[in-house]
């Protein structure tokens, strides 16, 4: 199957082939590799001082029960805040799509209605498409967007000099407000982080929880490996996961890859398509 290079996983076709399936299994598991080394450096503290220094019963496991509980509720409540966010974002990219077509069409529309020449106004419109899709897949400055963008108000004054009629430009207009505001929200969206405060305190915690699960004594000799080796990795996974949901418009990082936390794209991607093969 062949998809647009930079934006995995999508579906949508192209003329270069990527490897799709080994990309979404790479950032399905990133996070869980990326937790691996604070779980190994967990387990390697607990062995220097209940193995190698023989370090008698500092805490134990019930002892350390606050802090677990501590731990879990500002995990919780920041996992909760970046999904309130993330459950909107998820249609964000099928709005932009929306929009983006409807105004082509609208363009074409009034310009074919009065027998205008329509050729310049597709090339512009494309190259807006270009620089919004250049703003999702590879990072492009917002700047850089919105300047293209611009171009979108001009291309309305444009039309209706020629004689484009007034109804299809007010059409024009509704559809460039919306769009307006839709790039609007994900640049927010993907230029604020939610509460620093929280991630402040979360992170510490977080440490915390780890230091802890490093001198924990427990009553078992398994469990004393299995139960740190499972929370750390748990706790840690979950600390990269809020800091991964909070950007679900993240697909130009990782080297292009993106994440797995990443919104899909593909609507936006094959209205890009669609336009070009127009």
């Amino acid at each position: 199957m062949r998809t647009t290079r930079g934006a995995p996983g999508l579906g949508v076709p192209s003329d270069e082939p990527t490897h799709e399936g080994d990309e979404a299994v790479s950032n399905k598991f990133r996070l869980l590799v990326k937790a691996l080394p604070v779980v190994a450096a967990v387990l390697a503290a607990r062995w220097v001082l209940f193995e190698s220094l023989d370090v008698g019963e500092i805490v134990s496991f019930g002892e350390a029960g606050a802090v677990i509980t501590g731990v879990t509720l500002i995990l919780g409540f920041m996992l909760a805040g970046v999904l309130a966010d993330y459950k909107e974002s998820e249609r964000l990219p099928g709005v932009v799509a929306s929009a983006l077509n409807g105004f082509h069409s609208a363009a074409v529309g009034g310009l074919v209605s009065k027998d205008l020449e329509v050729a310049w106004a597709k090339q512009r419109i494309l190259l807006v498409v270009d620089a919004v899709c250049d703003w999702f897949t590879k990072g492009t400055r917002d700047s850089e967007m919105w300047s293209a963008h611009a171009d979108l108000a001009l291309l309305i004054v444009d039309a209706e000099k020629k004689g484009m009629g007034t109804h299809y430009a007010g059409r024009l207009l509704t559809l460039n407000g919306e769009l307006t505001n839709t790039l609007s929200r994900i640049s927010v969206i993907r230029n604020t982080s939610f509460i620093q405060a929280g991630y402040v305190l979360m992170g510490f915690l977080v440490a915390v929880m780890m230091a802890l699960l490093a001198v924990v004594d427990f009553p078992s000799n398994v469990m004393s490996w299995i139960a740190p080796s499972v929370l750390s990795l748990v706790y840690t996974y979950l600390l990269f996961l809020v800091k991964d949901l909070d950007n679900p418009f993240g697909h130009a990082e990782n080297g292009g890859q993106g994440s797995g936390a990443d919104v899909d794209l593909g609507a936006l991607l094959a209205v890009q398509q669609t336009l070009r093969g127009r």
